[in-house]
């Protein structure tokens, strides 16, 4: 029996929901076929078969969530035993298998440490490296952590379980309650984010109104907000990067890598705009309806969901004046803006009506001073306000 596991879908995720077979048992599939699509928290992800086969099980049923590296699909046969020579040389290189496949009596694994016979691992805390990586910023001990995965591996929910019980909450439960349903996909992911925000970040949000009243009329709103946040990076770089919370250090970066949120029936997604101070309005724009288009339909590159510097919540194009919004480690800052409204302002003595823009701010404190916070927010206040 050949065993073909469940790969890594990306940034080192630790898990997808099966969202539809393509195969079934007892079908002849040729490598690269289809098998079955993933949802993972990013996208819908087609996951090909390693080699040519005749389908022995399923390991799961649309709606199951296989953990990476969990058998996925079991193939007719018996796998080939690995040459010495091969499999010294994989250890060597610190290859990674795609699929994990059982070859002879030997389980070759994807780790963070690359391929790695399972009798090698006793002395090795096994996890995957989106789990090492949370448990680097948390200041967590994998050794120390109690495994709940396969072969003693500790997965994301055992990270989770330790974090509640520090929070003095109730621990992670398997079991849904009768009439709950189970976030799945995105909103799972997204319900982690948070979770760990609360727990990892000092966050403080700081409020201000920006005067917009003399823009003129075809001024594309989110073009001017993202230009605004770029300008404030580059006047206040400060809040433009990365913290690494176990190390205490940070890296900022010259250029602004503007992480967007859109809101979707499956969740929040937050595609990035990469080098967002060299785009035009009109490419900005380009690039935001592409953006929109692919959310909807599932189809944006994991590529151009990664890498964001500093974020946006443009919340106000549904309600609300004001927000706290959540910080995502590694993220330093996040912009809300909230709806736009008409106020009376007196002016070279004269009330005038002007159109305001509220605007929040949220940084986390333990990198960011009050002061580059403030005179981040005075910056983006400064170009807003510029008649164009």
């Amino acid at each position: 029996m050949k065993i073909f596991r469940l790969p890594d879908l990306g940034e080192g995720l630790p898990d997808a929901e099966i969202h539809e077979w393509h195969v079934a048992v007892g079908d002849h599939v040729k490598i690269d076929q289809p098998l079955v699509s993933m949802e993972t928290a990013k996208a819908v992800v087609e996951v090909p078969a390693p080699f040519d086969g005749i389908i022995a099980e399923l390991h799961g049923a649309v709606g199951s969530i296989i953990n990476t590296g969990d058998a996925l699909v079991s193939f007719e046969g018996e796998a080939e035993k690995p040459k010495p020579k091969e499999t010294k040389k994989a250890e060597q290189s610190g290859a990674t298998v795609a699929g994990n496949i059982i070859v002879g009596d030997t389980i070759l694994k994807e780790s963070a440490m690359g391929i790695t016979p399972t009798a090698g691992l006793n002395k090795i805390t096994r996890a995957l490296p989106v789990v090492r990586l949370i448990a680097k910023k948390l200041n967590l001990d994998l050794s120390q952590i109690k495994a709940s995965g396969v072969e003693g591996e500790v997965t994301l929910d055992d990270i989770l379980h330790v974090i509640q019980s520090q929070l003095g909450s109730s621990p992670v439960k398997t079991a849904t309650p009768a009439g709950y349903e189970s976030l799945r996909g995105v909103r799972r992911a997204m319900a982690q984010a948070m979770a760990i925000s609360h727990q990892e970040v000092a966050a403080v949000t700081i409020v201000d109104d920006a005067d917009i009243g003399d823009w003129k009329d075809n001024n594309d709103i989110t073009a001017r907000i993202v230009r605004a946040i770029a300008y404030a990076c580059l006047q206040e770089p400060a809040l433009n990067g990365h913290f690494d919370s176990k190390s205490g250090s940070r890296k900022l970066y010259d250029t602004v890598h503007l992480g967007i949120a859109m809101d979707s029936g499956d969740g929040l997604f937050v595609p990035v705009i990469k080098s967002a101070e060299k785009c035009d309005k009109n490419a900005l724009r380009t690039l935001i309806n592409r953006y929109k288009e692919e959310v909807r339909a599932r189809s944006i590159p994991s590529t151009d969901l990664q890498g964001a510097t500093i974020s946006l919540s443009n919340f106000g194009v549904f309600a609300g004046r004001y927000a706290n919004p959540m910080i995502v480690p590694p993220m330093i800052a996040i912009v809300g803006c909230g709806k736009l409204r008409e106020e009376a302002k007196w002016i070279d003595n004269k009330c005038l009506a002007r159109r305001i823009m509220p605007l929040s701010l949220s940084f986390d404190h333990r990198v960011a001073t009050g002061g580059e916070g403030s005179r981040f927010l005075a910056a983006m206040m400064e170009d807003l306000k510029k008649a164009e």
